[in-house]
């Protein structure tokens, strides 16, 4: 049985870094997540494709450095723009993240609050009362009908509005409200059927702090004694007096 491989667009904005950064390291930062969730990305797609997507290279004046194989380039310059077979694998359209928005509070843990009383566990730090923009991965979220013990920080309760066909043959989207939220669900076909998932099904859904990645964040401000600040005092007067 093929293997449908459902491509995000964390995957997509990973390749392109990494296409002109040269390095995984520096491909992540770009990103904002962590090499060792960069290194797990790529060996998913690989498996998924059943050919390397990215090949590293030890040694050199610029000891070591990654790049896109071919099939890692010509998965990158088809654009996702259609659903085809790339080496008698099924190619997915990227799904798109679930952009969530609301206010930042340190007390009692880091969160962000939505409203109607839903707030949701962050591991991110931002000012207290700040409004912050966030994506979460569809992949990120587990779904149960019933609660259990679990790792994520945020469980909650939510209603299915509606199950479509997804990005894959065997993949499905569940659309799901959960508060003032809305957000979409990457599964296969397996969950739909064993939890029965359809119109008004109430499930539980799980998410851990660390799926949920700030966007659109202003860069640090300058501390005392940085190169910024340093940098805007005046030259000393010439004649002054100077330690020798």
């Amino acid at each position: 049985m093929r293997r449908a491989l459902t491509i995000t667009d964390t995957d997509v904005a990973l390749l392109r870094s990494l296409g002109g950064a040269r390095s995984i390291v520096a491909a992540s930062r770009t990103v904002g997540i962590t090499r060792d969730r960069a290194t797990y990305r790529i060996a998913r797609l690989e498996r998924a494709l059943g050919g390397p997507v990215v090949a590293s290279v030890r040694g050199g004046r610029s000891h070591g450095e990654s790049h896109l194989t071919a099939l890692g380039d010509r998965l990158l310059r088809r654009g996702f723009d259609s659903v085809e077979l790339l080496d008698a694998r099924p190619l997915a359209l990227p799904s798109p993240s679930n952009r969530l928005d609301g206010t930042y509070h340190r007390s009692p843990a880091p969160r962000v609050a939505f409203g109607r009383g839903l707030a949701w566990r962050v591991a991110f730090d931002a000012e207290e009362g700040e409004r912050v923009s966030m994506l979460l991965d569809p992949e990120a979220v587990l779904l149960a009908r019933r609660r259990f013990p679990s790792s994520a920080r945020n469980v909650h309760r939510a209603t299915v509005e509606s199950v479509r066909p997804g990005l894959g043959p065997l993949s499905r989207t569940v659309v799901l409200r959960a508060g003032p939220l809305r957000l979409r669900v990457a599964v296969t076909e397996e969950p739909v059927r064993e939890l029965n998932l359809s119109r008004g099904a109430p499930v539980w859904l799980y998410v851990k702090a660390t799926a949920l990645r700030r966007i659109g964040r202003r860069g640090p401000r300058p501390t005392r004694g940085s190169l910024r600040r340093s940098a805007k005092r005046p030259p000393p007067p010439r004649g002054g007096s100077a330690s020798r």
